[in-house]
């Protein structure tokens, strides 16, 4: 008999849906192991081959297709946990991130700080070329420069670069150029180009596109590779897709190179279970989901039956939280879920969140 597995991975659970031919569907359940993902699914995978008369080694056997979703990506970027990325953009203008789109929610409410930035500005480095607006060369790359830049990214241990150049969206050669370097020089470095990135001409939106999908590929990257390698070491032949923030899947391999795809990809997911569950109870009309994790709780909408979809995506509070501004189920999401830690601040107030509990050591109430 042929299976299909789900498996979505939070902070603190980790979910395990199989069905079988007749559609007969069984659920599992573990605590998320975030050293090695695979732990924790296995766990969930055990619990439902169980209920159903089988070892975990016969149910991979006998998986077609297993499809994965995860709430990691987003977690990494509500608790501040994305890896140490460099922002390199055109000479001039190192304040892209700083400023955004030119204020922040109540401009006149000085009770409130402005945001910081994505990537601190000491984060970022200016490279000497220029692009005009139909692609001509202003300035010439200056690729001794480039290099002199690369050798401090290497002195201070980047993790990761996210390159906004102005224009590249109307000619790519200098960002290409200044990858080709990356490629020589610091080969072991992942990056981002913001003309493959997001290929739009609002500035601020394609540079934090751009630094968010930079900042997630070590820590998404390694999670994917890790999980495809041990469920293929562990007997599954089946494919092997993964959920994205537009509702659907995409082979593992994609999204290895496209990370920012996973974010919002669990939570874009109760939208789609909203609707089919709305429409079994012939509900077509505006419907609100409420999806509480254990980092983040999220609330997503189903209008005149239709899943709602958005270029506006933030996470965190909009123009205070970052935009992903890639097109994505319109989900909004908070940092206070069910294992979030209340704490006191430097003034003595009670803050909760972002920070979470997690499954280590998890959630008071569940006694860890």
């Amino acid at each position: 008999m042929a299976y299909r597995i789900s498996i979505d991975t939070g902070g603190t659970f980790t979910d395990v849906v199989v069905s079988d031919a007749d559609g007969t569907i069984t659920l599992g359940k573990a605590l998320t192991t975030h050293d090695r993902i695979f732990l924790g699914m296995r766990e969930g995978m055990i619990m439902v081959a169980a209920q159903i008369g089988l070892s975990i080694d016969q149910l991979l056997d006998q998986t077609e297709l297993l499809i994965y979703g995860t709430t990691r990506a987003t977690n990494a970027i509500v608790e501040g946990k994305v890896a140490k990325t460099a922002f390199v953009t055109t000479e001039g203008f190192p304040d892209t991130l700083v400023y955004r789109e030119g204020g922040k929610t109540g401009p006149h409410d000085f009770s409130r700080d402005y945001p910081d930035p994505f990537i601190p500005r000491r984060h970022t480095y200016e490279i000497r070329e220029r692009i005009d607006a139909e692609g001509g060369v202003v300035v010439p790359f200056d690729a001794a420069q480039a290099v002199s830049v690369i050798e401090t990214l290497r002195r201070e241990k980047f993790d990761a670069v996210a390159i906004c150049f102005l224009w590249s969206i109307k000619n790519p050669e200098h960002e290409l150029a200044f990858a080709a370097l990356l490629d020589k020089h610091l080969p072991s470095v992942p990056y981002t180009l913001s003309h493959q990135a997001l290929p739009i001409i609002r500035e601020y939106r394609r540079a934090s596109a751009t630094a968010i999908d930079a900042s997630l590929k070590p820590l998404m990257q390694r999670h994917l590779h890790d999980m495809s390698r041990d469920l293929r070491d562990n007997g599954l032949r089946g494919r092997i897709l993964v959920s994205t923030s537009m509702g659907g899947c995409l082979n593992v391999e994609e999204l290895i190179e496209r990370p920012i795809q996973t974010t919002k990809s669990g939570p874009a997911m109760a939208p789609v279970a909203g609707r089919a569950y709305a429409r079994m109870e012939a509900e077509e009309g505006d419907v609100v989901i409420c999806d509480t994790g254990g980092t983040t709780f999220d609330l997503g909408l189903v209008r005149a039956g239709e899943v709602v979809f958005t270029r506006e995506t933030w996470i965190g509070e909009r123009w205070r939280g970052h935009i992903v501004a890639t097109s994505a189920v319109d989900v909004r999401s908070i940092g206070a879920g069910g294992g979030s830690i209340a704490w006191i601040d430097p003034g003595g107030l009670l803050r909760v969140g972002p920070q979470s509990a997690g499954s280590e050591p998890g959630p008071a109430c569940y006694g860890r």
